[in-house]
């Protein structure tokens, strides 16, 4: 028998019905597989088409100004902060993608987790990554003056907004997974194929 994927019991695709099928069939991947983070949700579906919205609304929008590659760094740095490899790998793999270049997306992770995004990144982009860190590690301690510094960098306040959106919806996803113990077991990491680029 195959390591349960999380500590709760949950119900498989192929054994859904009503609400909780139709969720799964909203969510599936483009492999027609479904994450085992949703997966280890299953007893209460409702929440699971929301969630998936949001998270899509937050961080892959077309919308969004910033670089995508930037918002999974973002995505990725909060995973890191609270320990997360489930969260840490599939956004990783992705950051990986996005950037074209392994060793450097991880420079950049690495980087941004410790505080030294001016390191790897420039200007506002480094202003809004110490704002994104600050907001999963103390958000008690936001002021209007966090605010104020990204502005100064050069971000302006869409740019902010989509920086806490990010943050703020992996600080979520990321106590998701690891209060309920949740396992990558054997899904397919991250992105599906295609070439590297950089957006």
């Amino acid at each position: 028998m195959a390591d349960p994927i999380c500590w709760l019991d949950i119900v498989e695709p192929e054994d859904a019905d009503g609400l909780l099928a139709e969720t799964y069939d909203l969510i599936r991947r483009t492999d027609g597989s479904v994450h085992n983070l949703y997966k280890a949700m299953s007893l209460r579906p409702e929440p699971i088409r929301w969630a998936d919205g949001h998270y899509r609304a937050v961080l892959h929008n077309s919308e969004n100004s910033l670089p995508e590659w930037f918002l999974e760094l973002v995505a990725t740095m909060v995973a890191r902060l609270a320990s997360c490899a489930y969260a840490q790998t599939h956004h990783g793999a992705n950051l990986r993608y996005l950037v074209g270049d392994a060793a450097r997306a991880d420079a950049m992770v690495d980087a941004a987790a410790a505080g030294r995004e001016a390191d790897v990144l420039d200007g506002k982009l480094a202003a809004l990554v110490s704002y994104a860190r600050k907001l999963a590690n103390e958000p008690d301690g936001m002021t209007q003056e966090d605010v104020s510094r990204a502005r100064n960098a050069g971000a302006d306040d869409a740019e902010i907004l989509e920086t806490t959106q990010v943050a703020a919806c992996f600080s979520y996803w990321v106590r998701i997974i690891n209060g309920l113990g949740i396992r990558i077991g054997n899904e397919t990491i991250g992105r599906k194929g295609g070439e590297p680029r950089v957006s």
